[in-house]
């Protein structure tokens, strides 16, 4: 073998030990089918995606599978990578570099992913400085707790106690029933009286159509006679509607009676005592309330300045929180401002919620207000 032979024997790549030998025809047609199946692969993959008769699911996995092959075609038509005793370092390289890339890939994708989870969106971000700044711009001030002022329910009406539903401890709703007095004598009374209103709307339908007979007859003869007795009419239709009138006067306090043997909560809150328990007789107005409701919110009254009070109007949101209950924050309105008095700071009443009674009267409290 001639120095050009043997040269041209070591410029051949690793795995092609028989390339001299080979012709030129056969390289050709080994690069011409790789070729063609690398073009049939690439034409797949973009029907695949295209095409209804895979199932939508399977439409990845197909991807892959052809991607594999393809890698199959350019190793074996392109890059000569063969079972041959000279390939085993080439096949070890390549297993590296297909690790490495797969490191590289496969973290970088699982970076993104967690990144994409775990990173606020834009719009959230928007809040949050929107938030801050509101937080920053806000006015703070202190202030103290008031007592809370209760309000006592009783009866309005006297009878006796029918049902109890409230008990001490247990938060009400406004206007949750709470106690029912017996409400049939009220509601025979409701009848009682609805009935002599009939009654004396009949009695005044029937004067009001007979002083209308006499006017017409009064029209027709001109006498005195008649004229008087039209004048006696008169005067007892207009008695007939006064009795009318205070007959729909007690129809309307006895349905009134009737709507006051239900008690209820005024105000939400938490009932701090009850007095009065199923069949006893209770008197309207009494000194003792049946029952004593807390209310859930609070007030809270701290003094300003006259350049912080320009800055508050009533409405405005009020953050408040208390050094004696840290981690706690409790949601208010500002509800009251006295106007300033000369040489004299302002008062500013704010109410906030606070249906588990954590805040106790005259505890020192911070209020961060801000435009609502």
């Amino acid at each position: 073998m001639s120095d050009f032979e043997g040269r041209a024997a070591e410029d051949v790549a690793p795995g092609f030990m028989d390339a001299p030998g080979r012709s030129l025809r056969d390289g050709l047609f080994s690069y011409s089918a790789g070729f063609v199946l690398a073009a049939a692969l690439t034409a797949a993959a973009f029907f695949i995606v295209r095409t209804d008769l895979i199932w939508g699911p399977g439409i990845v996995m197909a991807l892959v599978s052809l991607a594999i092959a393809q890698i199959g075609v350019h190793l074996v038509f392109f890059l000569h990578l063969t079972t041959a005793p000279d390939n085993t370092n080439n096949a070890l390289a390549l297993a590296f570099g297909v690790l490495i890339v797969t490191l590289v890939v496969g973290g970088s994708l699982w970076i993104m992913s967690h990144l994409a989870h775990n990173v606020m969106p834009d719009r959230m971000m928007a809040k949050m400085d929107l938030d801050s700044m509101a937080a920053e711009s806000a006015l703070r001030i202190e202030g103290v707790v008031a007592p809370r002022e209760t309000r006592e329910v009783g009866a309005r009406v006297a009878g006796v106690v029918s049902s109890v539903r409230c008990d001490a401890g247990m938060h009400v709703e406004a206007g949750r029933l709470c106690a029912e007095i017996d409400p049939r004598p009220f509601r025979a009374a409701v009848d009682r009286k609805t009935r002599e209103l009939q009654a004396a709307q009949a009695r005044l339908d029937g004067d009001q159509a007979r002083r209308g007979a006499a006017r017409d007859a009064l029209e027709r003869a001109q006498g005195a006679t008649r004229s008087s007795g039209v004048a006696r009419l008169r005067r007892s239709v207009e008695t007939r509607e006064r009795r009318v009138e205070r007959a729909s006067a007690g129809v309307a306090r006895a349905e009134a009676e009737l709507a006051a043997t239900r008690i209820v909560s005024p105000i939400e809150g938490t009932i701090r005592s009850r007095n009065v328990e199923p069949g006893r007789e209770v008197a309207a107005k009494a000194k003792t309330p049946l029952f004593v409701v807390a209310p859930d919110s609070v007030r809270i009254a701290a003094r300003i300045g006259a350049a912080q009070s320009g800055r508050i109007v009533i409405g405005d949101k009020v953050v408040i929180t208390v050094d004696a209950l840290p981690g706690q924050s409790f949601d208010g309105t500002v509800t009251k401002i006295e106007p300033l008095r000369e040489g004299a700071e302002a008062i500013v009443d704010m109410t906030a919620r606070d249906p588990r009674h954590a805040l106790e009267p005259g505890m020192a409290a911070n209020a961060r207000i801000s435009k609502q």
